[in-house]
């Protein structure tokens, strides 16, 4: 079965960009992890169900988190990781356009709430050869440390991606082509990046 998907990227170091807010209707969308050991040098992370025993986070997230991985994409810094998901209702996949609304849910790392934020998909791009290598987008989404990993609604109520970083001022030098030889980034500072590959 193969599951179209888009993602969120890690672009950068993850800063706070743009307007979130804490939201209590994340904790239902959204999976909290420890990122690493808690309280001596810990983090926080988030993750949401695929399946009965799968989740889906952010790459980065899944390599410090105290779980077992069951599938990890390094240049699409996403991962699928061993979970239980039981009774847990499952969210619809499908996949997002360019101008579409889309909500992002999480755990805000300062604090340690339920956090989200919503915007609009402004953009795609290719995160190294087109057709071949993760593609992205653009969002004018806030996002805060700890979302990472976290689920992107679209307004239909089904998953279009996984947040993994901001985007707090221009595209990355590896960015090379865009649909239209347009690059990521440009008008906006406070811009997301999603991802869109297919899983097995």
């Amino acid at each position: 079965m193969t599951i179209s998907i888009m993602l969120f990227p890690l672009l950068s170091a993850c800063t706070a960009v743009g307007h979130y807010k804490v939201d209590q209707t994340a904790a239902s969308k959204a999976d909290f992890h420890f990122v690493g050991i808690p309280v001596l040098a810990g983090a926080i992370g988030s993750s949401f169900p695929l399946t009965a025993k799968y989740s889906l986070t952010a790459g980065h997230v899944a390599k410090v988190m105290m779980v077992k991985v069951k599938a990890y994409n390094p240049l699409c810094d996403v991962a699928i990781i061993y979970h239980d998901n039981a009774g847990r209702k499952l969210p619809k996949l499908e996949t997002a356009d360019k101008g579409d609304k889309i909500s992002l849910y999480g755990y805000n790392a300062y604090t340690a709430m339920p956090t989200s934020s919503s915007g609009v998909l402004k953009e795609f791009g290719w995160w190294d050869k087109p057709n071949t290598s993760c593609l992205y987008g653009l969002s004018d989404a806030g996002g805060v440390p700890g979302m990472s990993g976290g689920p992107v609604y679209a307004q239909d109520g089904a998953v279009v991606g996984v947040f993994t970083a901001t985007h707090p001022k221009k595209e990355p030098d590896h960015v090379r082509s865009l649909p239209g030889n347009r690059r990521l980034g440009g008008a906006r500072d406070q811009e997301l990046a999603l991802r869109r590959t297919l899983l097995h």
